[in-house]
This record gives C-alpha cells, sequence and structure tokens, in this order.
C-alpha cells in the first residue's frame, strides 16, 4: 500500500546506488514522493537532487532526522 506520510520529507544516500543511468553518489540529497511495501521490503520512490527520480530501498537512504522520522516509521 503506497504511504504518503513522508511526502516531502528530505533524505540522502548512505552508499553509491547504481541505475539505469550510471550511479547516485553517497550523501546525494533528495526529497521523498512516496513509500510503498513490496514483498515485505520498504521502497521509496526518491526526486533527486541531481535530477533523477527513482524507487530505492529504505536501506539506501536515511531520512533527515530534523524532519522527525525514521525509515522505519514508513
Amino acid at each position: 500500500m503506497m504511504d504518503r506520510s513522508i511526502a516531502g520529507m528530505r533524505c540522502w544516500t548512505v552508499r553509491p546506488i547504481a541505475h539505469h543511468g550510471g550511479y547516485l553518489p553517497r550523501k546525494l540529497g533528495g526529497t521523498v514522493r512516496y513509500g510503498l511495501e513490496n514483498i515485505g521490503r520498504t521502497l521509496l520512490n526518491v526526486d533527486f537532487d541531481s535530477g533523477q527520480s527513482l524507487m530505492v530501498l529504505a536501506d539506501d537512504v536515511i531520512l533527515d532526522a530534523a524532519e522527525g522520522a525514521a525509515v522505519g516509521d514508513v
């Protein structure tokens, strides 16, 4: 089910993430559009500051602590 409660929250990549156009670097910022669960995994759709919009695993990003939520709350 789609979770929009974290929409608009800032996040940062914790490791390089491979995607169809190359790699996203570590510590790249982005804005979460929504979260969803698929086969027991939490996925986040993120609009990254570099222009890419990707589905990433929740373990690949950390939510900005200033926003007051944790990835486990998705």
